[in-house]
């Protein structure tokens, strides 16, 4: 069913590019069409790392897209025009499902360690340590209100050094929590948490791989997420694999999302 949905968007797009080409340089529609239509569908240089325009998704209320390529890219970035995605969902043939996002998920995510301001209505998202050309990529989801939107994406290489001591890269992988009512709830083995909705009064304990323990509030965590991106968030941030655990203890309810490395 993607496979469809991917060629009808495809078809859609050239059909586009062949009437508005075609009557402003004066062809036959067919010719650009044609041309874009097969561009779609020429593949990377096996080292490139990225792409100007990844895809292009209609639009609509409600409206499938799914686009399929070569090679897991770092950052993906996009325009909404005001109007969030309805959901935004990333796999790969070796990996299975790594990012299942919806709106809410999408805008906790949004600008993870991005020190540079992100301007109105843009989105960017990292889907792993940096580009990996050898996976086989579907990206799909839903818009939420007629537009077309353009989807790029880019990575700047940059991986980790496994215990061996050899430079890989690898896909980082989105899951759905739930932080329990006036219950510890504790995670481990992760490389961040988001927690957009914890309230005044709601806390968080990390244990350290030193043994430190370090008790944080929600002003606590939304200040030092300032060392390390623009826009400010409620963010336990592992990305240096320095803590063992991380406890809260809320109040009330609230959904968190975990993002870690898929090995």
């Amino acid at each position: 069913m993607k496979k469809i949905i991917a060629f009808l968007s495809v078809l859609l797009i050239s059909i586009f590019a062949g009437v508005t080409l075609g009557g402003l340089f004066g062809v036959n529609p067919l010719i650009p069409g044609a041309a874009s239509f097969v561009c779609s569908y020429i593949p990377l240089p096996a080292g490139a790392s990225f792409y100007s325009l990844l895809f292009t998704a209609a639009g609509g209320i409600g409206t499938p897209f799914a686009f399929q390529f070569k090679g897991l890219p770092q950052f993906l970035t996009w325009n909404n025009g005001g109007n969030p995605l309805n959901d935004l969902r990333v796999e790969t043939q070796e990996d299975g499902v790594i990012h299942d996002w919806v709106a809410a998920s999408l805008a906790a995510v949004n600008g993870f360690m991005v020190v540079g301001g992100i301007p109105i209505n843009n989105l960017i998202v990292r889907l792993s340590s940096g580009f990996i050309k050898n996976k086989n990529v579907t990206i799909s989801g839903h818009t939420s209100a007629v537009g077309a939107i353009n989807f790029y994406a880019a990575s700047d290489n940059c991986g980790v050094y496994d215990a061996a001591g050899k430079y890989r890269l690898y896909p980082y992988k989105t899951q759905n929590a739930q932080i329990l009512a006036l219950e510890p709830t504790t995670f481990s083995d992760f490389t961040a948490i988001f927690v957009p909705a914890m309230a005044a009064g709601d806390t968080c304990e990390i244990v350290y791989n030193n043994g430190h323990r370090q008790l944080f509030n929600i002003n606590d965590l939304t200040n030092l997420s300032a060392i390390y991106q623009a826009v400010p968030g409620i963010i336990v941030n592992n990305v240096n694999a320095n803590m063992h655990t991380a406890q809260f203890q809320c109040a009330a309810a609230h959904p968190a999302y975990v993002m870690k490395v898929n090995l």
